[in-house]
């Protein structure tokens, strides 16, 4: 049997380094970004996200202010894997799948009027990659095992580009 602490230290890191990242006015500019709300009703359940999004004015988001709610939901993510963890590091698979699953679909409702960019189609790669992480037996161990380094390299490419600084 394999550890499992190293595959969490590693996609702990990943995603510290990715919730560390943003503009100077990141704090307010999460609550400023049209894709907010979307990030925010993730953690409380994605129906009543999905249900109240369709009923909004639909405005496009552009790729500043879509890395800036990438940010937000990666520390959503973060600190959902970091609550998760139990004494001996490892983190309970249903744990894992339910905050892959909760950030999978803040991403899929923010990219939901986007138009295609760099930004856009980073964003669905890591999205896809912890959804299918999140349907694997083990979900941690999948998403280590994954190509999360160069999907994230290339999500902070993209942002930097867009003029937000997002170190993945």
């Amino acid at each position: 049997m394999r550890s499992r602490i190293l595959p969490v230290v590693l996609l702990g890191a990943c995603l510290a380094t990715l919730a560390a990242c943003g503009d100077d006015d990141s704090p307010s500019a999460a609550s400023s970004a049209p894709a907010a709300p979307a990030a925010a009703g993730s953690s409380t359940g994605a129906g009543s996200a999905a249900g109240a999004g369709s009923s909004a004015a639909v405005v496009a988001p552009d790729d500043k202010a879509l890395c800036k709610t990438l940010n937000t939901a990666a520390t959503a993510l973060r600190n959902g894997i970091t609550n998760a963890q139990q004494d001996g590091g490892g983190v309970r698979a249903a744990d894992a799948k339910k905050t892959f699953i909760a950030f999978h679909t803040t991403v899929t409702e923010a990219l939901a009027f986007a138009p295609a960019s760099d930004v856009t189609t980073a964003a669905k790669a890591i999205a896809d990659e912890l959804d299918a992480a999140a349907k694997s037996a083990d979900p941690i161990g999948s998403a280590a095992d994954s190509d999360f380094d160069k999907l994230g390299n290339d999500l902070t490419t993209a942002c930097k580009a867009a003029g937000v600084t997002v170190m993945f």
